[in-house]
């Protein structure tokens, strides 16, 4: 039984000490956490959600972005083509937390759009993002 408790005692160290080190060689300063991805089909207000996190209107146009990231449109049409952080106050309140938050495109347009968005998506998570705290999932309340 002691040995058993040595051995766990042991990985739990080892899983502290490689989390701790993989802090420490992190990217913090450009992605503060925590760190928020929204996920969801297409229209369901993915970007909307993030621009009010973010403290910014929820029909923020998203002009500072490419590829339509925080951009929101009344329409039914995509707007959101890649996978794309943005950091700020929670809720725009310079008193508050700074995070990150990650607006992705939506989920059901066309079966080879979406195998591009997921590769997107976790290209994006794995070489830029490193770790994520949070994963949301936006749906309509009709869904």
């Amino acid at each position: 039984m002691r040995n058993n408790n040595i051995l766990t005692t042991t990985i739990i160290l080892l899983f502290l000490a490689h989390f701790e080190g993989a802090r420490i060689n992190t990217n913090e300063d450009r992605y503060p956490s925590p760190r928020m991805v929204i996920l969801g089909a297409t229209g369901v207000g993915k970007s909307s959600l993030a621009n009010v996190l973010l403290g910014r209107d929820k029909n923020y146009e998203g002009r500072e972005f490419s590829n339509g990231c925080f951009h929101v449109s009344t329409g039914l049409d995509s707007i959101t083509k890649d996978t794309c952080p943005d950091q700020g106050y929670w809720l725009g309140d310079s008193n508050m937390q700074r995070f990150t938050v990650i607006d992705t495109p939506g989920f059901g347009d066309q079966l080879v759009e979406e195998e591009k968005t997921i590769e997107n998506l976790v290209t994006t998570l794995r070489d830029e993002i490193k770790y994520v705290h949070v994963f949301i999932i936006a749906f309509k309340q009709t869904d």
